[in-house]
């Protein structure tokens, strides 16, 4: 495969992102997390860039309102994990530009989802901490928030804590169906209400673990784990379908933070990018059992990193965090 960056933006510690349309909008969302704003950038025009918020930031998540151009997004989550002020906003796309309302507090909040179901949409938030003494102090672990998303009041109703308690939570991924959220404590699965059942955790893997995509790199049907393993690393794992480690790696990989899987042309990889020693962003297959990695772009230090296709061609969106670069990369045959 070849990467050719086309489209490069200066954004200081930029940090979040999404890929935002509908049937007539195009756009990806790129937010820092310092106080800095927040873009907008036209796919349909030529990346057009439009400021959503000029100077909050501390921004960790953003999450598209289904079937809208509108989205929720986490603010203040500064300075570093001290973030007792983070809060919850909704964007809603005026046709133009997008105007703010505030859903509400929600301390230490790093990672959030809307969960889509026949009666109206759930919250899911997970925090890093409860309460902090300062950036270091981990003495009292986060906890998983939910409740019930109200678009048209936008708010949180029912929110409450679970019977459960996590360390540096920092990874979550929507399996659509469930959820998976990690922290020193490991894997968790999070099951959604029924009829039958309250809201539901089972722990997957005891491994402490930062952040984990999902994708077959391997061929055989069935989905395989990629890790951050350590908070931040610096290592990373490779996971069987059964949580069976195919693949574990030497320390290389200080500050793990970008992670995406998926197909990419017609093979699945994974998208790893970490933040301190080399900051590389790659590109990994796994192949009879051997890891090879692809250097997509050295020294820019990734936050976070998505694949998306755009007529017929896909692209890699990096927020390289480290080089205060907002960065696209044509993805083509070698």
């Amino acid at each position: 495969m070849k990467f050719t960056k086309v489209f490069s933006d200066q954004l200081d510690h930029c940090y979040a992102i999404m890929r935002l349309t509908d049937q007539t909008h195009d756009y990806v969302i790129v937010a820092s997390e310092e106080k800095q704003p927040c873009y907008a950038y036209d796919l349909n025009n030529d990346y057009k860039r439009t400021t959503v918020w000029p100077d909050v930031g501390g921004t960790m998540t953003l999450v598209q309102i289904p079937g809208t151009l509108n989205f929720l997004a986490t603010q203040r989550f500064y300075p570093g994990f001290s973030s007792a002020a983070c809060r919850i906003v909704k964007e809603t796309f005026n046709g133009t530009d997008w105007d703010q309302t505030i859903v509400g507090d929600f301390p230490y909040v790093h990672r959030f989802d809307i969960i889509q179901h026949d009666g109206g949409l759930w919250f899911i938030g997970c925090s890093i901490a409860n309460s902090k003494k300062n950036t270091d102090d981990w003495s009292d672990p986060g906890k998983v928030w939910v409740g019930d998303y109200d678009d048209n009041a936008e708010t949180v109703n029912n929110l409450h804590a679970l019977d459960f308690t996590l360390t540096k939570n920092h990874g979550y991924k929507n399996m659509n169906g469930y959820s998976l959220i990690t922290g020193v404590q490991g894997v968790y699965r999070v099951d959604y209400p029924t009829t039958n059942e309250d809201w539901k955790l089972t722990r997957l893997v005891s491994e402490e673990t930062s952040d984990i995509a999902t994708a077959d790199v391997n061929g055989d049907g069935k989905d395989e784990y990629f890790t951050i393993e350590g908070f931040h690393g610096p290592y990373t794992r490779i996971y069987d379908n059964q949580f069976n480690t195919l693949y574990k790696s030497e320390a290389v990989s200080p500050f793990g933070h970008a992670i995406w899987g998926g197909l990419i042309g017609s093979k699945n990889y994974f998208v790893f990018g970490y933040r301190d020693g080399k900051q590389d962003l790659e590109v990994i297959s796994f192949d009879n059992n051997k890891i090879n990695i692809q250097l997509v772009d050295k020294q820019v230090g990734p936050s976070n990193a998505t694949v998306y296709e755009k007529d017929g061609t896909q692209y890699l969106l990096s927020a390289n965090r480290e080089s205060d670069e907002v960065a696209i990369y044509k993805i083509s045959e070698a």
